[in-house]
This record gives C-alpha cells, sequence and structure tokens, in this order.
C-alpha cells in the first residue's frame, strides 16, 4: 500500500535521495510514540504530589515516595535497553557480515553487493527491528488499560503495591520500545525527542483544566481526580500512538510507490560506519550528563529537599511548559534550516558554534555539587541562600533541570549528525548512568533524613563517602 505522506524512500535527505524526515505519516508517528514514551515518567514525578495524598502518605515522605516510584519505572527499563540494544547491534553485525553496502543515490540505504538489492536488508530489518516496534506500542496501552483499574480499587487507601508494579513492568515496555523506535529511522529523532517534550506542554494544559474543575478539595476528591485524569489521558495518547505507528510501519510499510526500489520503502537500512568521528565526543558527552545526572537530583533533591512543598508543583507547571522550547527549537532548525541545524550531516566539524552548549556540562555538575553542599552545610551562607529561600531554590532547579532538557535536544540531533549508529549505545549508557545514579540519590535521600543533622559528617569528602549508597531495599 503506497504511503500518502511521502513521494521518496526512507533514508538520507537532500542531495542523498531518501525522504530524510519528510514523510508527514511518520512524523506523526514519531511525534506520538514521543508523547506515548513520557506518560509513565508523568505519572512517577508530575503527579506525586497528587498520588502521594490519595494513597494517604504523609507530605514529608514525598522525596522517598517519588524516587521509589521513579525507581520502579527506571530501574525496569534497563533489561528493556539491554534486550531492544542486542536486537539492533545484532542486526547491524548482521549487516556488515553480509557485506551490505551504502548506496549514495538512494538516502544511503544498505543494498547487496552483487544485485544491487534493496530488499533483503530491509526485510531483516522489519522482522528485527518494525514488528517488535509495533508490538511495544500496543504493550504500553495495555499498561495504562490495567494501570487505570488498578488506580480505581483499594477504596480510600488504594492498591500502593499493584500501582508500583504496573508502573514497573511499563519501565519494561519503555525500555524496549525507546531504542527501538531510535533504531527505526534516527532522521526522525529529533522529532521524536520534540513530541516528548510536547507531552509536558500538553499536559500542563489538561493538568491546568483539571485542577480549575476539580481544585477545590471541600467539594472533590481531588488528589484522586487528578491522578485519574492523569491515566485517562495516558490510554488515549498510548492508543493513538499504537495505532499511527502501525499505520505507518506496518500498513504502508511498502512507502511510496512511484520509485522502483523494492517493497518495505518505508524502511531505513544502515550500519556500523568505517571510521569513527573525533567530533562525536561532545554530543556524546553532552548526552551522557544530560541523562545521567538528571534523575540524581531532580525531584528528590530538587526541590524535593531544597525548595518550600508548597513551590513543587509550581515548579513543575513551569517546567511542563519550558522543557518543550529546546527539542523543538532544534526540530524546526532541522525543517527549515537544515544546514544550520545540529544534525546536519557533516556533523559538528563543519558547525563549530554548536560546541557552545558543551557548557550544559559543568553547569549541570557544578548545580548537583552546589545542592549536595547546601544540604551538608546548612550553617553556610551557601545554604542560606539557596535552601528553602523560594526564588533561588525555584530558579536554580529550574536552571538544572532544563540543562538537561537542552542536552537531550542538542545532544541526540548531533550524534545523528555525527555518528548516528552510535546513538543508541549512547542512549543505553546514558540510560544505566540515570538510573544508577538515580538510586544511588534515593538512598542518600534516605540516609541523610535518619540522621540527625547537627552531627552530620563534613570532614573532607567523608559526607559523600558511605551516604551515597545503593538502597538494598528498593524493591520491598
Amino acid at each position: 500500500m503506497a504511503c500518502p505522506g511521502c513521494s521518496a524512500q526512507a533514508g538520507m535527505g537532500g542531495n542523498k535521495g531518501g525522504a530524510g524526515d519528510g514523510c508527514s505519516l511518520l512524523m506523526s508517528a514519531y511525534i506520538l510514540a514521543g508523547l506515548a514514551m513520557m506518560l509513565n515518567i508523568r505519572l512517577c514525578y508530575s503527579s506525586a504530589p497528587y498520588a502521594l495524598i490519595r494513597f494517604q502518605l504523609p507530605e514529608n515522605l514525598f522525596s522517598v515516595f517519588v524516587r521509589r516510584m521513579a525507581s520502579s519505572l527506571e530501574l525496569w527499563c534497563l533489561p528493556g535497553f539491554i534486550i531492544a540494544d542486542i536486537m539492533d547491534l545484532g542486526l547491524k553485525f548482521i549487516y556488515l557480515g553480509k557485506g551490505y553496502t551504502k548506496d549514495t543515490d538512494n538516502g544511503e540505504n544498505l543494498k547487496t553487493t552483487i544485485t544491487s538489492d534493496f530488499k533483503p536488508p530491509r526485510q531483516e530489518k522489519f522482522g528485527t527491528i518494525i514488528v517488535p516496534s509495533i508490538i511495544c506500542q500496543w504493550l504500553n496501552f495495555l499498561t495504562y488499560v490495567i494501570l487505570f483499574f488498578v488506580y480505581r480499587g483499594g477504596g480510600e487507601e488504594g492498591h500502593l503495591t499493584r500501582f508500583y508494579w504496573i508502573i514497573a513492568i511499563s519501565g519494561v515496555v519503555f525500555g524496549i520500545s525507546n531504542p527501538l523506535v531510535f533504531a527505526a529511522d534516527y532522521n526522525y529523532t529529533a522529532v521524536y525527542i520534540a513530541g516528548e517534550n510536547c507531552f509536558p506542554a500538553l499536559t500542563s494544559f489538561i493538568h491546568y483544566l483539571a485542577t480549575l474543575m476539580f481544585g477545590n478539595r471541600r467539594k472533590w476528591n481531588s488528589d484522586y481526580l487528578i491522578v485519574y485524569i492523569d491515566i485517562v489521558v495516558a490510554i488515549i495518547i498510548s492508543f493513538a500512538a499504537a495505532v499511527v505507528w502501525t499505520v505507518g510501519y506496518g500498513y504502508y510499510k511498502d512507502g511510496p510507490s512511484n520509485i522502483g526500489t523494492g517493497d518495505l520503502k518505508h524502511i531505513f537500512t544502515y550500519k556500523f560506519d568505517d571510521t569513527i568521528k573525533a567530533h562525536m565526543a561532545a554530543p556524546l558527552l553532552i548526552v551522557l550528563v544530560g541523562m545521567g545526572l538528571v534523575y540524581a537530583i531532580y525531584p528528590g533533591i530538587a526541590p524535593g529537599m531544597i525548595v518550600p512543598f508548597y513551590l513543587v508543583d509550581k515548579i513543575e507547571m513551569v517546567l511542563l511548559i519550558a522543557t518543550i522550547v529546546p527539542a523543538v527549537s532544534v526540530a524546526m532548525v532541522n525543517k527549515f534550516k537544515y544546514e544550520y541545524s545540529p544534525k546536519y550531516w557533516g556533523g559538528w566539524g563543519a558547525l563549530p558554534g554548536y560546541h557552545v552548549f558543551d557548557l550544559v556540562v559543568p553547569i549541570m555538575i557544578i548545580l548537583a555539587a552546589i545542592f549536595i553542599y547546601s544540604l551538608h552545610y546548612r550553617e553556610s551562607n551557601l545554604s542560606h541562600a539557596i535552601v528553602n529561600q523560594p526564588k533561588m531554590s525555584t530558579t536554580l532547579t529550574i536552571i538544572f533541570y532544563m540543562c538537561s532538557e537542552i542536552s537531550l535536544a542538542v545532544g541526540f540531533a548531533g550524534m545523528v549528525g555525527n555518528a548516528p549508529e552510535y546513538t543508541v549505545i549512547a542512549q543505553m549508557v546514558g540510560a544505566f548512568l540515570m538510573v544508577f545514579l538515580a538510586l544511588y540519590s534515593e538512598g542518600y535521600i534516605i540516609e541523610y533524613k535518619s540522621h540527625d543533622q547537627a552531627h552530620w559528617q563534613t570532614e573532607r569528602m567523608c559526607y559523600l563517602y558511605g551516604y551515597y549508597q545503593l538502597n538494598p531495599d528498593f524493591l520491598l
């Protein structure tokens, strides 16, 4: 079936002969996939203050509750990442073993060496990457349907344990689906990330309407209803994402009908390049720090431990809107001024100005150190200027999180421009850093709250050693 959204086969765009990210149907599929991938993170973080009260937990457990719920998602996504990356890397090694070569006149798609046939590598990718990605989209939808019924049950206290385990299962699905989406066609990576970051803006509007209609706690069970609405929205978005992804890569898998390169023209095939470019180091480092460090601090430590509790929701509302800017800006530059895009095929060697974004790396590290220092040296001027100071604490928290969003938007686009075949590997390494640093953060928060701050160890660096630990009970 011919795709109505494109007139060229999948592959590198411009003078390379492929569609790039120009298929409107696949663009919609990637935007919706990005929206759908953020749903469980939304339920873990943005809905946490309301879920905390719905499950009748005290407010002083907010940081622990958020980290425990987030850990269920983050930890269990790791097996999924490993499975999906093995599938992707295995396919690339198969391509190498069979000696497929790139055709620079046909979107740099792979072809057989002797007969110049594009169909065999596309068939292999369809079975290895595309079909599992379609299945994962539907599994993502199914988890939210189950979560809907779990959340409704349990009376006044609810089924917190069941809620936890469904979030954990959604983490496994997320872990498999996310790398498969990246592996399907790296040309749409910027579009996908833009979809991820449009999701907060969309849900913030829904969240605003929900609080406007049901925010009166005297009249409504507000905390229950707001999370309930979030789950319903998750069901609708994940269903739409599954349908469009299935249509784009299943029903219209043959792509446009006006070119004669065989079937499965919606499938872009590529393998490892022969050389590693030196200028891939910068976007790789930006991605690793942006992914790895963010949830070690946010939201358990900042805002959880340095911002007044009544401002936590306000920070969420600001970030839900602000996070749309970096990814959408990159997507717009890529669409209308590709020669200035961070994913320009010439890489950052041709666009050295993008190295200005290297600054997000030291900024995030310095802010993380400032937050930790302020918590341990409570009598210091720095701590007095930050901890529980509404303006300063909220400003630094927002800057820290926005640096992470900028790093993901620019960094992944930069990976596509400099070393696209390594994008999935960078994503997996970043995910491992993110999860394990987040788990150390949970252990740190628990230890911090269990000690007398008046006798907290501050000699040399011993307050870091022994207190940053993996919490052994994180599964309980």
